[in-house]
């Protein structure tokens, strides 16, 4: 008992370490599960960074593993050189959420090269090398990176310009500091300086809830970003829909019915009525290419233009040469199919136009026509 009590004492800093950063990386994998937004690879790779952090102080103390069951301990040598080789990736991986342009360019070739140095360090451990074999150019990896990161978070311009960062400096403090600490003990390691081991879990630590800090940060942004966009989209909906007819008109010997139904909250689709009298009525239907707020814009336009083409509404082609002269300047890369039918319930006729849009379907004694 005292034997095993002595080892708890020894182990102590690491089993609560590596316990806080494993609670804090399923944390945020749990969060990322429930959201499904905007975001979510970030906390994702911050989460599963933390995991493995955390998983590897457990497995790499005595007391730990021999509290695990028999079939277990015969794995974790595997576990511990997978977390060796595979963490550097996954915090890089962490890091590309944040980069743009040239840095995630140089970013992806670190990753691209920690894949390589892990497979083949796990493979060679597999096959019953040294599992350390590999481990010089997987440091060789990371520092290649720190560079890189360092660089770009310290220095103001290469921020602004390669990061999508809204506070630098809580990222750039927690990045120094886990730097300098790195660079501390691998310094210190020739000269046979121990460095306490809670160092560098409370470096890793500043620098993990800086890194969590940004990613919130931005989370936050895009959520006021989308919230404000779908605000905006429902005004552009309420908008588009007061253009619309609100009553049918009412024609002798005439039954008109209407669905309006758009595939996203705002669209192009139109239709309006120009009813002359109980026994002439005229039907426009117009379609703007693509959807959102400035399909809807057209539509409205087609809306304002229809009142200058009301004289001739018993000309079908008329109406749209109308419309046409009216819009042709205005639509820019937009494009607008239309169709106009006008019906004459006193004479029996119908006139029908159309400018790329579908044709009619007409029903008759039974059968589509």
């Amino acid at each position: 008992e005292d034997q095993v009590l002595t080892m708890l004492r020894g182990q102590l800093v690491e089993i609560i370490s590596g316990a806080v950063f494993l609670f804090m990386g399923l944390a945020a994998c749990s969060i990322a599960a429930i959201r499904r937004r905007s975001g979510v690879r970030l906390f994702v790779w911050l989460g599963v960074w933390s995991t493995t952090y955390g998983a590897g102080l457990l497995t790499e103390s005595p007391a730990v593993v021999a509290a695990l069951p028999h079939s277990f301990q015969m794995g974790v040598p595997y576990v511990n050189t997978v977390i060796a080789y595979l963490t550097v990736v996954v915090a890089f991986l962490a890091f590309l959420e944040l980069s743009l342009g040239k840095v995630r360019l140089l970013i992806e070739i670190v990753i691209f090269a920690g894949i390589a140095v892990a497979l083949a360090g796990i493979g060679w451990f597999a096959f019953g090398g040294s599992a350390g074999k590999f481990i010089p150019y997987n440091h060789l990896v990371t520092v290649c990176g720190l560079v890189v990161i360092v660089t770009v978070v310290t220095v103001k311009k290469l921020s602004d310009k390669f990061l999508v960062l809204l506070n630098r400096r809580v990222l750039a403090v927690g990045t120094l500091l886990f730097t300098v600490e790195a660079l501390w003990v691998n310094l210190s390691r020739p000269l046979h300086y121990q460095t306490p081991y809670f160092l560098g879990h409370l470096a890793f630590a500043v620098f993990l809830l800086s890194f969590g800090y940004v990613a919130v940060q931005i989370v936050f942004a895009n959520e006021r970003r989308l919230l404000s966009i779908e605000n905006e989209l429902e005004v552009a909906r309420q908008l588009q829909f007061s253009i619309l007819p609100t009553t049918i008109p009412e024609v002798g010997n005439l039954r008109i019915a209407v669905a309006y139904r758009p595939m996203t909250a705002v669209a192009g689709d139109f239709y309006e009525f120009i009813p002359i009298d109980r026994k002439r009525v005229g039907f426009l239907v117009a379609d703007v290419t693509g959807h959102g707020v400035p399909a809807a814009l057209i539509a409205s336009m087609i809306k304002v233009a229809m009142q200058s083409v009301v004289p001739c509404a018993h000309d079908p082609r008329g109406v749209l040469r109308g419309l046409n002269r009216i819009l042709f300047r205005q639509l820019h890369d937009q494009l607008v199919s239309a169709a106009y039918l006008w019906l004459d319930t006193e004479n029996r006729r119908a006139l029908y136009s159309a400018a790329g849009h579908p044709p009619l379907l007409r029903w008759r004694e039974g059968k589509l026509e």
